[in-house]
């Protein structure tokens, strides 16, 4: 290499070497510059004539010496991470190997570049670690609330028990047994927004899309919520390539969510359910889910919309936005005029394969 190459190499502030040939047809290093210098803590004259193998002794040496060789016979470029002991310690060094050939195929000399990539490698390794620590624990919490549910089923019934043959004396005693039943209701419901949660934020965006019928979707999910058939239900056919199983998830906690506070004496006698999707033209879905029931009180519009925590606020609906948005997705929800029940649209990747107009009160049971 020539005085003037080499000095312009100097100016570089990123390890470059270069490899070439020996008589005995070994690569050797030809050039190394003054930053790559800095770093291994050795003169040029030191590094000059020696292959990978004698300056890194041990196998990392001849992983190096291995990828020197390879690229020099093949004559194609190549980029390799490699362990090498630098001033002491072990550094993770990020090399790219470009050879120089002479117009006839034959591989002259190889111009490397080595980075220290060490940082950035230790804070991957921490960010999955945080992954892991944050999917442990919510495996945790679901496994917790799965476990906690059968003992506070056990509280209702006991409260059951307790009622029958009840003389009441007028003592507080009715009033303290419905009281132990109320609790009992309020931790199963508890129990199902934390469960919920944990499932609709425990599946990761790189999820796996198919193609499925959106009407049979709806009525899978209306059969497992209303297995009696006493909501009526308007349902949009067509198929939909996207996520069927987050679609599922989302399509369940909104059903349930108005099932749940539907008016009527038994919650589901007046409630009619119409579930509509269309393809946005732009790589996304959008869904629409709406109820004649009492809609949603303020404070679980503003927190669905703006992600403010107030009182009143469904977990499960939380769990379900953050769901969503994961995936790039939009969800807003408002109510119908008139108090005449509450309409949530929310938008997914993916297409509409085929959609026609909702069937006119078609039952899903």
């Amino acid at each position: 290499m020539r005085l003037n190459e080499r000095a312009l190499l100097d100016q570089i502030d990123h390890a470059i070497f270069v490899i070439e040939p020996d008589a005995e047809g070994r690569p050797v290093y030809a050039c190394i510059n003054r930053f790559a210098c800095a770093i291994l803590g050795r003169s040029e004259q030191s590094v000059i004539g020696l292959s990978a193998k004698e300056l890194y002794p041990g196998r990392l040496g001849e992983i190096a010496f291995h990828h020197h060789a390879g690229a020099l016979a093949s004559g194609q470029p190549r980029s390799y991470e490699i362990h090498l002991p630098i001033r002491g310690s072990e550094r993770l060094v990020r090399t790219t190997l470009r050879p120089v050939t002479d117009g006839r195929g034959h591989t002259l000399r190889l111009i490397g570049s080595s980075t220290d990539i060490t940082g950035s490698h230790i804070m991957r390794q921490m960010q999955a670690n945080v992954e892991t620590m944050n999917i442990e624990a919510e495996d945790f919490v679901a496994l917790a609330a799965h476990d906690l549910r059968a003992p506070l089923r056990h509280v209702s019934a006991i409260a059951d028990m307790l009622r029958e043959g009840f003389v009441d004396m007028g003592d507080g005693k009715l009033e303290l047994i419905d009281m132990l039943e109320e609790l009992g209701t309020r931790a199963m419901e508890l129990i199902a927004d934390v469960l919920s949660h944990a499932e609709a934020t425990s599946l990761t965006p790189e999820s796996t899309q198919s193609c499925f019928d959106f009407s049979d979707l709806v009525r899978e999910v209306m059969g497992l919520l209303d297995p009696s058939g006493h909501c009526h239900c308007d349902i949009g056919e067509g198929r939909i390539k996207g996520d069927r199983i987050v679609t599922q998830i989302i399509l369940r906690n909104l059903a349930d969510n108005a099932i749940k506070y539907a008016s009527g004496s038994d919650g589901h006698a007046t409630l009619h359910l119409c579930f509509l999707h269309r393809d946005c033209g732009d790589g996304f879905v959008e869904v629409v889910v709406q109820d004649n029931g009492k809609g949603f009180a303020d404070p679980a519009i503003l927190f669905l919309q703006e992600g403010k925590l107030r009182t009143g606020s469904g977990f499960g609906l939380f769990g379900i936005r953050r769901l969503i948005r994961a995936r790039g997705g939009t969800m807003k929800a408002e109510n119908l005029r008139g108090g005449q029940g509450a309409r949530v649209v929310f938008r997914l990747p993916g297409s509409a394969v085929s959609a026609h107009a909702a069937l006119p009160s078609s039952r899903a049971g």
